[in-house]
């Protein structure tokens, strides 16, 4: 049987995206036969409805606005118990004043029964740098998961370790990574995501380092979050800088390619120039998506690549104006902008440059690189628009050289030219690149799906990975950099992490994955067994974006590990039967479910039930009741699609899942309107909440009987609560009457109704929707989308929000307008979009929960054991927060 795992963004997504049902569908071992619009529209949907819903729109001011908030929240680590002593925190591994990491410090996909094996992967690497002076010293960036550093480049036993964790912004989107060529001490980072998805994250600036990346200061933070208005119908986008240079004969110069234009500083970094535009097109898109400097003895010379997308998606409905497309090359200046820019269109096909989109112009995506043995020698892949020439839409069109430093130019392959294993896929427009061999002008690999080599300057290309064909490299390559001088030596960056190749000039190519220790996963849920922190063999599940589902099982207690994958696809909602902790319950995309009998690595059955024919978000969720369990087991479950259906005896047999409600949604979205979130009630198996992706929280009583419930629609005739995507849920562990929201979006999008925390309450005739009062709690917490939401429950006034840009608890959640604190106490500013807490082993298993984890997008999973009272909270210093200064923080003792 094939094997299948990794399956990539593009033809699986990632998001909360509605689907047809397909009733019966098997679990794919292939790429889904989406069309690449409908994958595009998917993507586009969820970017709408998670940030823009109702109005669909998106201002990156709203940002700014945020961070300034942010900056004002105090940060510490949760509060918890004094007479919590160290030797507990030991023995139970965990620690309660700190989150640490769980992992996948790299995870292990070669024993998965439904996998390929790619050794031990990571998440998406999309940038890399190493050092010219010292190439022991290298640099990768996660694509939401920050800079990390190595110091033992570049071998096997290579490991990495995280180096913008303690930053006061949330800038842990990398999109490139240079080191200064005059002062290998000097690092710069750009931040945000441009490769044009549904779910791109956005500029807070430029990160230097001046120390090797000891230490980072964040610059440009007003400029590179700058408003990037949408076409006409359209949705706004975040700004990002795709590539950052350098200039090789002045350290004070620094260049930024970003969505706009090219930036200039003089002043390594601290002040800004631009936009420059390369031409004079102001109707067409300017993303700078190559960037080179060249020096040439008495001036620098930029070359610059435009290379829009070119075909639109359904709210990117600008990405087709590629008319600016194409290859400029300038002298860069002592000050301002660039007098002059000279488009080469030498050699290139007609339109190129020219002023007018597609039809006229047929370059896409333009990635550049230069010949570092030779500087007049450049490279250029461009993606293609549309099915010309043997290329696919989103793939690759060709490679073009140059050999007289840009004059002219020589188409020297297309997409047949890509040989061996699979050649061309249509996903250049999401990753693709160029490295050259230090030492040899002809010899060159270039990124897509797979990695491909050319000995013969860019003619013919060898695929060197076969993703699908079992090479043992994930799929989708980002980032490519050869060690300085080297030509055996090569890094590649893709979908799955890091790897390293030491034979690249070699008769063969082999790649080793450097991802042990490295936790960059993009996580949507998970779950842990019963007394985790105190348990003999604790245990994880949890699901990914492009790497399947994955669990680790401990045989002491629970701290950083490496997990190994048990199911292919993208990852989805994962659960754990937690009493006896046999039966382990997965979903890929739309739904999927499967159920293994025996344990983390028992083989799975699917199960096909009625769900699939219904309306539903890809990330389909579902819950087990870890705390309502009379039996040996845990046999409750319902599961949303824009109905609730439950299952009471487990759920292995389709058959016995049934529908309890009817439609729950506000039904205001066509295929958006969808149950979003669940939740039981811990001290009431018979009540469950949902909520909607249309800005419903629906209250269900009546439940664990196996037929239809009582529903009660807790938004109807609400003046508090915001019409945006409801993500997250709960209902307070001591009463059932105590329901909580999280709300994603942004205020302004519904400016009479802000917030993003809400408590509903309800104190007799519950099921009535008048019976039932909303009150705001988002008191001091910044503008930002909120995704989860946990009530602890050892300490009920103790209520956790996952966030964008992090975590924030409260510690007495009933006041009018609670305090809340980021924690940021061995936890990065990362999106949380999970949250679950343990069944205890005592009499009661709330009070007797032991552990919170949290899982994140693109930094794996963190544990804190959970507190039972609070008696000490670190408190700021300060709140006089300037951009890159640091924090001093002190504990105070006594009742909050």
């Amino acid at each position: 049987m094939r094997r299948s795992f990794c399956l990539r963004f593009g033809c699986l997504t990632f998001a909360l995206f509605a689907v047809a049902g397909r009733g019966g569908a098997q679990e794919s071992e292939e790429p889904l036969p989406e069309s690449l619009y409908e994958k595009l529209t998917v993507q586009e949907n969820y970017w709408v409805r998670r940030v823009g819903y109702p109005t669909g729109r998106f201002d990156p001011r709203w940002v700014i606005e945020a961070r300034e908030q942010d900056r004002l929240v105090p940060r510490s680590a949760p509060a918890g118990e004094a007479r919590r002593l160290h030797t507990e925190s030991v023995r139970t591994g965990l620690d309660p004043e700190r989150f640490i990491p769980l992992g996948p410090m790299g995870l292990q996909t070669d024993d998965c029964q439904s996998c390929f094996e790619l050794g031990i992967v990571a998440g998406r690497a999309s940038a890399l740098a190493i050092d010219p002076v010292d190439p022991n010293v290298a640099y990768f960036g996660a694509v939401i998961g920050g800079v990390w550093k190595t110091t033992n480049c570049c071998s096997e036993s290579t490991t990495w370790t995280p180096v913008t964790d303690g930053l006061l912004d949330s800038t842990l989107a990398i999109a490139d990574l240079t080191v200064d060529p005059g002062n290998h001490q000097v690092v710069y980072a750009g931040t945000g995501d441009q490769n044009w998805s549904g779910l791109s994250v956005g500029s807070f600036g430029v990160l230097k380092s001046t120390d090797q990346g000891a230490t980072w200061a964040v610059k440009g933070s007003e400029i590179f979050t700058g408003v990037y208005p949408p076409s006409a119908g359209g949705t706004p986008q975040q700004q990002a800088v795709r590539r950052i240079r350098v200039d090789p004969r002045d350290s004070d110069i620094v260049v930024a390619g970003s969505k706009t234009g090219i930036f200039l500083s003089y002043d390594g970094g601290e002040h800004w120039t631009g936009p420059c535009h390369t031409n004079g097109f102001a109707s067409q898109r300017q993303d700078v998506t190559g960037l080179e400097l060249v020096d040439d003895g008495s001036s620098t010379t930029l070359f610059v690549a435009i290379g829009a997308r070119g075909f639109p998606s359904p709210k990117q409905l600008d990405l087709d104006q590629n008319g600016a497309n194409g290859v400029y090359r300038s002298t860069v200046p002592s000050s301002g902008c660039p007098a002059s820019w000279a488009p080469l269109t030498d050699g290139w096909p007609a339109g190129t440059a020219a002023g007018q989109p597609f039809p006229a112009n047929v370059l896409g995506r333009i990635d550049l690189a230069v010949a570092p043995s030779n500087r007049q020698v450049l490279y250029a892949q461009v993606q293609a628009i549309n099915e010309i020439d043997g290329s696919q839409k989103g793939g690759q069109l060709g490679v073009w050289r140059s050999v007289d430093g840009g004059s002219s130019w020589t188409k020297r392959s297309g997409p047949s030219g890509l040989t061996g294993c699979d050649g061309d896929r249509n996903f250049n427009w999401w990753g693709q690149g160029l490295a050259v061999d230090p030492n040899d002008p002809d010899r060159l690999f270039l990124g897509a799906v797979d990695a491909f080599r050319s000995t013969d300057g860019g003619t013919t290309f060898v695929n060197v990975t076969c993703a699908y064909r079992g090479g043992h490299v994930h799929a989708d390559q980002q980032v490519l950099a050869f060690l300085p001088g080297s030509s055996s030596t090569l890094l590649l960056g893709n979908d799955g992490g890091v790897y390293l190749s030491t034979n690249a000039s070699g008769a063969t190519v082999d790649f080793t994955p450097l991802n042990d220790q490295v936790n960059t996963l993009e996580f949507f849920t998970g779950d842990i067994t019963m007394d985790f922190a105190n348990a003999a063999n604790p245990a994880i599940v949890a699901g990914a974006q492009d790497n399947g589902t994955s669990a680790h099982v401990w045989t002491g207690p629970p701290g950083p590990a490496t997990w190994d994958a048990i199911r292919g696809g993208d990852g989805g909602f994962s659960r754990i039967e937690p009493k006896l902790g046999e039966r382990w319950y997965s979903t890929t995309q739309a739904g999927m479910l499967a159920v293994s009998t025996t344990g983390p690595m028992g083989r799975i059955a699917l199960v096909h039930g009625g769900w699939l024919h219904d309306r539903r978000v890809n990330l389909v969720p579902f819950v087990i009741d870890k705390f309502n369990c009379p039996g040996a087991t845990c046999d409750h479950l319902v599961l949303g699609t824009y109905r609730v259906w439950e299952a009471i005896d487990g759920g292995l047999d389709a058959a016995t899942w049934v529908a309890v409600s009817g439609n729950l949604t506000k039904n205001t979205r066509a295929s958006d309107s969808v149950i979003a979130q669940l939740a039981f009630a811990p001290s009431d198996s018979t009540v469950v909440v949902a909520s909607t992706l249309d800005g419903a929280v629906q209250y269900g009583t009546g439940l664990n009987a196996g037929a239809m419930g009582q529903w009660t629609d807790l938004t109807q005739g609400n003046a508090a609560l915001p019409d945006r995507p409801v993500l997250g849920v709960a209902i307070s562990p001591t009463s059932t009457t105590r329901v909580f929201a999280a709300v994603s979006g942004y205020d302004q999008n519904t400016p009479s109704t802000p917030g993003h925390v809400f408590q509903a309450t309800c104190d007799g005739g519950c099921l009535a929707p008048q019976s039932w009062t909303w009150a705001d709690k988002s008191g001091n917490l910044p503008n930002v989308p909120a995704a989860s939401i946990l009530v602890n429950p050892r300490f009920p006034q103790q209520v956790f929000v996952g966030t964008d840009w992090g975590l924030y608890v409260t510690n007495n959640v009933q006041v009018a307008s609670p305090t809340w604190i980021k924690v940021t106490s061995g936890l990065p500013g990362v999106q949380v979009f999970d949250m679950v807490v343990d069944r205890g082993a005592g009499p009661d298993p709330r009070e007797s929960s032991t552990t919170l984890v949290l899982f994140t997008r693109s930094r794996g999973s963190f544990a804190w054991p959970l507190a039972s009272g609070s008696s000490f909270s670190p408190t700021v210093f300060s709140d006089d927060f300037e951009e890159g200064s640091a924090v001093a923080w002190t504990r105070i003792e006594g009742e909050l």
